[in-house]
């Protein structure tokens, strides 16, 4: 058998011709399939079967109805019509006659995601992805997937998307995203940061505790970790009067990923002083009554 780099412009033709597939070609040859491909088209050596013809179409659209949900001779009408059964396949799907391809009614989904469900609450875990002792299975409420957390864990979503469109009383309470006209048309990602954002401002204008803050300034990176979370962004960069830096993390719910980056925040970055901002927080602002002193203050 020749050899990748010895297989002349010639033999390469010549074996084309004789197996009229690429892929063939480069398994004889011992060779690559895109460099087979590559050189025949600096040849200028016409492929074969570029497109399939409108008779070859219809052949495959009457087997496939003929067929049904029955056998389906798949490896003959490859060799009938000279293809590749994987074209034929992918081809098939799209016109809409395998059942991959059919539409199916939305009671099918809804059997199939039960059925689904309930053979998860029966199993400890799927897959074994984590320590049943430790861990458990959740159902977000908002989307209905599955997923993972630990059983000290009070997360109720899968992510923030999901909190966030969660109707009263699991979500919606803090979460409206858009700009603020009284804050310069800053754009946050939930009323709490732009309530965050009016008490800093209250902060600067009233007790000078504050010179200055940002909203999303500064990523931190984790260069020792290759997967997971590699990066952090605190939802606010604040500089107190006597020129101390702090970074405030708004968060209306604890979630693993979040978690996550604040412990390897402690680790690569000891040195930087992260504030939690939580329901807790803002507990005690409305019971101190700042809220109606602060104006534009945001509520459900």
């Amino acid at each position: 058998m020749p050899n990748s780099q010895k297989a002349t412009d010639a033999q390469l033709i010549d074996a084309y011709a004789l197996t009229g597939s690429i892929w063939k070609t480069a398994a004889e040859l011992g060779m690559c399939g895109q460099s087979v491909w590559g050189r025949l088209k600096g040849l200028g050596v016409p492929f074969k079967h570029s497109r399939l013809t409108k008779a070859e179409i219809s052949t495959i659209r009457l087997a496939y109805e003929q067929a049904g949900r029955g056998y389906l001779d798949l490896k003959g009408l490859a060799a009938q019509l000279g293809r590749d059964k994987a074209g034929i396949c992918g081809l098939a799907k799209k016109m809409g006659l395998t059942s991959l391809g059919r539409p199916k009614p939305p009671e099918a989904g809804l059997a199939t995601s039960t059925r689904m469900k309930l053979w998860h609450l029966s199993h400890v875990h799927p897959r074994g992805a984590s320590k049943p002792e430790t861990h458990i299975l959740k159902i977000c409420p908002s989307c209905g997937r599955f997923f993972d957390s630990t059983k000290k864990s009070r997360q109720r979503f899968c992510n923030r998307r999901c909190a966030y469109m969660r109707p009263p009383p699991f979500g919606g309470n803090y979460a409206k995203s858009g700009k603020r006209a009284d804050l310069g048309d800053q754009y946050f990602r939930s009323r709490w940061e732009a309530n965050y954002a009016r008490y800093l401002n209250w902060l600067i204008q009233v007790t000078k505790d504050v010179a200055s803050w940002s909203y999303e300034s500064e990523t931190f990176e984790f260069k020792g970790i290759k997967r997971g979370t590699r990066f952090y962004t605190p939802d606010f960069r604040v500089q107190l009067s006597n020129g101390t830096v702090e970074y405030h993390e708004v968060k209306g719910w604890r979630y693993p990923k979040g978690e996550t980056a604040l412990k390897r925040m402690a680790k690569y970055y000891p040195h930087v002083r992260i504030v939690v901002v939580d329901s807790e927080w803002f507990k005690a602002v409305r019971r101190q009554g700042l809220p109606s002193l602060i104006e534009g203050w945001e509520t459900q």
